[in-house]
């Protein structure tokens, strides 16, 4: 069980809360982009514009509380592993665990030997996350977006899994 603070609650995007979730979570993700000083622009995040159709084959989480998103994570099957994506914690949620529990969430989703992920190099605690879970780093990336953002590859290990005891 992910531990969540009284009146929060964890949730799957679903057809039918999608067209909102959408919206609500672009906002949330704008948020956490201003605060690292990085401009949100959806055409470059364009999963979001259609959560459903972007993660049919896979699933996106929202943790709400306190009237709004709190964090997200997601993941879609590509190849043989999973990606993992869109990790984003509001200020007011970091530092109790939630964005270790839905990242062992997500790594513990599908029957795939791997999980790939890229992070921009400016979100160190979740870099320090991936670590602490035995994922290795790869290269880094330039992306074609407004702020020529780099990225950082991680991965696990062929076979390894970050273990699924969320409490």
């Amino acid at each position: 069980m992910i531990p969540l603070p009284t009146g929060w609650n964890l949730r799957v995007v679903t057809p039918a809360t999608a067209a909102a979730d959408s919206l609500a979570v672009a906002a949330h993700i704008a948020s956490i982009y201003t605060e690292f000083g990085l401009e949100f622009d959806l055409q470059f995040e364009d999963d979001l514009i259609d959560l459903d159709a972007s993660y049919s084959t896979g699933r996106f989480w929202i943790i709400e509380g306190a009237g709004r998103i709190q964090a997200t994570a997601a993941i879609l099957p590509h190849g043989g592993a999973r990606i993992f994506k869109r990790l984003y914690i509001a200020p007011t949620a970091r530092r109790g665990g939630i964005a270790r529990a839905l990242f062992r969430l997500a790594c513990a989703w599908g029957d795939f030997p791997r999980t790939e992920l890229w992070s921009d190099v400016r979100f160190r605690n979740a870099h320090q996350l991936y670590l602490s879970e035995g994922f290795l780093q790869g290269p880094t990336r330039v992306l074609d977006d407004p702020d020529r953002s780099v990225e950082r590859s991680f991965w696990s290990p062929p076979l390894a899994r970050p273990r699924l005891v969320l409490a």
